[in-house]
């Protein structure tokens, strides 16, 4: 259980920890429904017929791709392999060697301005690691199928197209008019759509690219063409205009495979991890229930900037739910995950400035089904004014304003004991508690930026109405998450159970309330997997990794009493490293610990090189160089690294004296050069600049280094 039961601080450490779990996605195979729809063998001249005749433009206009069928039977697609089904809402077939990314992504990379990523399909896996990166692409091709949930009144296709690109925040140059054009459902019938092509930056993702060509299929959600469509579906093929002539037949075969499902409402992203359920109004109040081992995602659209508040209500006292809100640009506003079985999960006030569409993603810790009460209101002004009412087993997410305070008051019984524990993002919080009759109670401001404050085992004189005050130290603001429990065991006793190397295993027996630090030194880019294991079955395992600075970075606790935890991390910098780790009630008990680790590859030290200086070198497969310089304080310098072939993608580091990783540049495409214009060295001493090769393969370079 990832709770919030670490009620104690460790060299004045406190972090609640939050623990998503994964699963691998399993494509379903399902044929595609015959039609008495006439498949024609397609040609590379082939183009579609359109519904209606339209006018001649004055600028010109790039023919039509071939329209989709609901059969293709063609020999061409014998070999073809079938992405996504009727449980995502949308489908399509790829040759055999293109590459199905969808599985892939996790919710908030599915999300974006456009709509809801269903399917994502590459040509290649140099294509689909630049594309999730977010690196310019020089040659391949990609395929997305989304799910849009626009408000677009106009039932005519060119004109709704037309209003859909009016809507987005991309520079992007259309190519030619919207034209009408049709897709199929899997019963056969058309569905109605209409298609542009576009030349700009990438539509999904971020680069800095601005020459990618983007046809782009849009697709209304009923047959009836009613008016006031709010979900549609939208493919986007993509290439860089240097090969867009070279793809363009292939994938205008593919488009011809587009298939639309139900999209309305209650189909699923990520190949079944996340059921998309439907959209959420300004102020609503819906039902729900999860799947064993699936999410269920909500939406909604704000067009100016908006105060959210969500409470999420468990309708069965044995479920541990949880609640995370993702921007229209992937990022996490809030997760809520700290309340225990059966706590209401809420966060109040969360400041929304995105214009754009918001996903709601509804989990159950331990992956049980179960149903739910979702609501949401969304207003101009935040709605608590600053606090407001809460019980105890509950936990408040909120967004403490600059200068101000969150006052939260809750009604208990005389000689009741409670927990309180909260915990900022990254402002150093105050934390009071008044009795009924505004006696302080107790006081905390004991961490520093970013610590929790906790209040373990208090017990309460009174019965009556409490107050708990939220203050900042120095008057800044920022998210924080409050937790009010009953009762109050903590953990307060830290044992030094010694250290570990890579490759070894050790046991030890908690007592009581203990936890054990285990300490090892690793370097930049060790992948390291820790494996606590009980040897009493009673015991339920949790296990922290922090980093020199005593910072947490990661924490895992998912499975049940008995069963073991693994904990996998890649290094960010060399130096000691802490695993912590107990029993989350606190029980006494026998364990095993094991280190593992795939080192990184150490960089090959190549030579010294002077300012002014301009050096030739290549690497081999997977080769990482590193040339080293004297540099003193307070120097500005200026790197220039630029690739021998149209091929590599190089990426440089500047590392200082004690090895730390201190500056990183990979901001170009293939083929240019990445460069430093002027960075101020720090201290004295031998630098290095760490030269490498995005993808592993091997490539030539000229370095050059200067003093600005």
């Amino acid at each position: 259980m990832a709770k919030s039961g670490w009620s104690c601080v460790l060299l004045g450490i406190m972090v609640t920890a939050v623990v998503a779990c994964s699963k691998p996605a399993i494509e379903e195979d399902r044929d595609f429904t015959a039609t008495d729809e006439p498949v024609i063998p397609l040609s590379e001249d082939q183009a579609a017929v359109p519904l209606n005749n339209t006018p001649t433009q004055s600028k010109p206009t790039i023919p039509p791709p071939p329209s989709p069928t609901a059969a293709p039977t063609s020999s061409l697609f014998a070999t073809w392999q079938q992405a996504g089904n009727e449980a995502t809402g949308l489908q399509m077939l790829a040759p055999p060697e293109w590459i199905n990314l969808s599985g892939q992504l996790d919710t908030p990379a599915t999300a974006n301005e456009l709509g809801l990523i269903v399917l994502l399909l590459s040509d290649s896996e140099r294509t689909g690691e630049s594309l999730l990166s977010g690196k310019s692409l020089s040659s391949g091709a990609y395929v997305a199928g989304l799910i849009s949930h626009h408000n677009l009144p106009l039932n005519t296709p060119p004109a709704t197209l037309t209003h859909y690109l009016s809507q987005l925040n991309k520079n992007v140059t259309p190519l030619n008019e919207p034209m009408p054009i049709t897709a199929f459902t899997s019963s056969g019938n058309r569905i109605t759509g209409a298609y542009v092509d576009v030349l700009g930056e990438p539509l999904l993702f971020t680069s800095s690219q601005t020459d990618l060509q983007t046809r782009i299929l849009l697709f209304t959600s009923t047959l009836a063409g009613a008016v006031d469509q709010n979900t549609q579906a939208v493919f986007l093929l993509s290439a860089p205009t240097a090969v867009w002539q070279e793809m363009e037949p292939m994938l205008a075969q593919m488009a011809r495979t587009f298939v639309v499902h139900n999209i309305v409402g209650d189909y699923t992203i990520r190949d079944g991890a996340a059921n998309v359920i439907g959209g959420l109004g300004s102020t609503d109040l819906v039902e729900g229930n999860l799947e064993r081992g699936v999410k269920d995602v909500w939406t909604f659209t704000i067009e100016a900037q908006r105060y959210a508040s969500l409470t999420l209500s468990p309708q069965m006292a044995s479920l541990d739910l949880t609640m995370a809100l993702l921007s229209p640009l992937g990022q996490t506003v809030v997760q809520v995950d700290n309340g225990y079985a059966g706590d209401v999960e809420t966060a109040v006030d969360q400041l929304l400035l995105e214009k754009g569409l918001y996903i709601v993603e509804i989990g159950e810790f331990f992956n049980e089904p179960g149903g739910y009460t979702l609501s949401l209101i969304l207003t101009e002004q935040p709605l608590y004014g600053g606090g407001g009412n809460m019980r105890i087993g509950q936990t408040i997410q909120g967004d403490l304003p600059p200068g101000g305070q969150h006052v939260w008051q809750f009604t208990a019984a005389a000689n009741e004991t409670i927990s309180v524990v909260l915990d900022p993002a990254n402002f150093d919080v105050m934390l009071t508690v008044y009795a009924p009759d505004g006696r302080n109670l107790i006081e905390l401001d004991e961490g520093f930026s970013g610590d929790a404050e906790v209040v373990a085992g208090l017990t309460l004189p009174v019965a009556g109405d409490y107050t708990i005050l939220v203050r900042s130290f120095a008057g800044d603001g920022g998210s924080y998450s409050l937790s009010l429990g009953q009762g109050g065991e903590t953990t307060l006793n830290f044992y030094d159970a010694g250290d570990l190397a890579y490759g070894q295993t050790r046991q030890e027996t908690l007592q009581e309330n203990e936890a054990h630090a285990w300490f090892f030194n690793g370097h930049t880019g060790d992948e390291i997997m820790a494996q606590v294991t009980p040897l009493d079955n009673h015991l339920d395992l949790d296990m922290w990794l922090l980093n020199p600075a005593t910072e947490r970075l990661t924490a895992v606790d998912e499975l049940l009493a008995g069963q073991p935890e693994y904990l996998a991390y890649t290094l960010p910098q060399d130096g000691q490293y802490l695993l912590l780790v107990r029993d989350f009630f606190g029980e006494p008990g026998s364990y095993e610990i094991n280190l593992t680790a795939v080192p990184a590859s150490a960089p090959v030290v190549v030579g010294m090189l002077a300012y002014g200086n301009t050096v030739q070198g290549a690497l081999t497969p997977q080769q990482s160089v590193i040339w080293q310089f004297d540099g003193r304080q307070g120097q500005a310098i200026a790197i220039l690294l630029q690739p021998g072939t149209s091929q590599a993608d190089l990426r440089l580091t500047l590392v200082d004296p004690a090895g730390n990783r201190i500056l990183e540049v990979d901001q170009a495409g293939t083929g240019l050069p990445e460069q430093v214009i002027a960075h101020t060295l720090t201290v004295d001493g031998q630098w290095g600049i760490l030269v490498e090769e995005f993808f592993g393969e091997p490539a030539g370079y000229t370095l050059t280094l200067n003093k600005q």
